[in-house]
């Protein structure tokens, strides 16, 4: 099946980049912070990068050179003006703007957002699986036992292996209304060079809920990916171009282009219950027909192995 015309896929596909990110090209300083800061981590997107911070998106560039800064985070500040948000946003992103001042960017930024999940942990909101992401991300490379190649990858709607609803097994729990599926990482298992798409989950509270349960991350992939796994390896294998390019990969970094495994993560929340969430894990697994890998991570723990 031929690429789809009106979805390019994720990649660096504007030549402007190569420009921009070249040794003393106007991106060549952010690509050094990046490459020497283990708070940050670059994702590419359809024509566009994503700067994360500890697992939130700090920065969007796209190749005009344009930037993007969430004017949310401003809350963490205790500004809910939404005007008033995006005017502090367009101060933020005046230091890149006017001052080319990337280092000063990224230390201002990390203060705003820093408030900021201070603040949604106040209103009870949970940022436990968003760091662990980002955690496995910097901890997972070519010198272990698996190489993370991205994060949080999103079925688009108009790609070749958009999501349509598989058959839905006897007793298997999934979100009937989804229709672009996100998959939390995406990885190479360094010994065998076999891709494979991971879902992280921590703890026995939401394993079996439609909307984010191992059911319904299993529906999601079979439903997309399993329906056309090339299409979906040629959109990998253009990340991974561009990842070599910008020397976040080694040059001899590659990975099988014949299959895609799907499986999942599991963090244990309690070091004194190992036995009881793992016993817990593979019976909801069983009841909703998931018979797919886990990969089981000690606590506090972010190796893949």
């Amino acid at each position: 099946m031929t690429t789809n015309n009106d979805y390019p896929g994720r990649g660096l596909h504007s030549s402007k980049w190569d420009e921009m990110f070249s040794i003393g090209g106007f991106l060549s300083p952010l690509l050094n912070r990046v490459k020497s800061d283990k708070d940050l981590v670059l994702q590419i997107r359809n024509d566009y990068i994503n700067i994360y911070y500890k697992g939130g998106n700090m920065l969007k560039v796209t190749h005009g050179p344009g930037f993007g800064f969430d004017h949310n985070y401003f809350k963490g500040e205790g500004i809910m003006d939404e005007q008033l948000q995006k005017k502090e946003m367009g101060k933020m992103l005046s230091i890149i703007k006017e001052e080319h001042d990337f280092d000063k960017f990224v230390h201002e930024a990390k203060a705003v957002m820093n408030k900021y999940w201070k603040w949604l942990e106040e209103q009870g909101k949970s940022l436990e699986e968003k760091n662990e992401q980002h955690y496995l991300s910097v901890c997972n490379d070519e010198t272990t036992e698996y190489t993370v190649i991205d994060l949080e990858f999103q079925i688009s709607t108009i790609c070749d292996y958009r999501y349509q609803k598989p058959p839905c097994p006897s007793g298997r729990k999934r979100n009937e209304d989804k229709t672009s599926p996100r998959f939390d990482i995406v990885a190479v298992r360094n010994a065998d060079k076999r891709l494979c798409v991971i879902e992280l989950k921590k703890g026995t509270g939401a394993l079996a809920s439609k909307n984010s349960g191992v059911g319904d991350h299993a529906d999601s992939f079979e439903g997309s990916i399993m329906r056309n796994k090339q299409s979906f390896i040629r959109e990998i294998k253009k990340i991974v171009e561009d990842k070599k390019n910008l020397k976040l990969l080694s040059k001899t970094f590659d990975f099988k282009d014949d299959d895609v495994e799907f499986m999942y993560a599991y963090a244990f929340s309690d070091s004194t219950k190992v036995e009881y969430e793992e016993r817990n894990l593979k019976n909801i697994l069983r009841e909703n027909s998931c018979d797919y890998n886990v990969i089981y991570l000690d606590v506090n723990s972010y190796r893949l192995k």
